[in-house]
């Protein structure tokens, strides 16, 4: 089984509540984690608690797959620093389809790049605007 494990980088508590919701229908999930920056807090803080995350799962002997809500955002930045330092799969533009496809298969044997594409691709696919003419197919 991959050892992997998921961190949820957002401004605010966006993320640490994405993964909570997530777990209403999917339950517990031991190895997702969730960091937030939030008013008041510097980037400086975000990125050295993100680090010692990073760190504490990596020592564990995690593969680690970042969420981050939006590119170019303090978040994914943070996320880019610390790529430059560890071995990290980064996603920007996190939403409920694309964490749900990820807890679905972040426990098994799966390759994680065949993981990643699906995870990618069930995220941008849940993005739909729906008007009237929707209901009626």
């Amino acid at each position: 089984m991959a050892d992997r494990a998921i961190i949820v980088i957002t401004h605010g508590e966006f993320g640490i509540e994405l993964i909570k919701s997530a777990e209403m229908i999917m339950g517990p999930q031991k190895d997702a984690r969730g960091l937030g920056l939030r008013p008041g807090e510097s980037v400086d803080d975000l990125r050295a608690e993100a680090g010692k995350t990073v760190e504490e799962l990596q020592a564990e002997g995690k593969e680690i797959i970042i969420c981050c809500d939006v590119l170019g955002g303090s978040p994914s930045n943070v996320a880019l620093f610390l790529a430059a330092k560890y071995d990290l799969r980064i996603f920007t533009g996190v939403n409920m389809p694309l964490l749900i496809e990820l807890f679905q298969g972040y426990q098994d044997d799966e390759d994680t790049q065949e993981l990643l594409n699906r995870a990618e691709t069930t995220g941008s696919d849940g993005v739909k605007l729906l008007a009237k003419d929707f209901l009626k197919k």
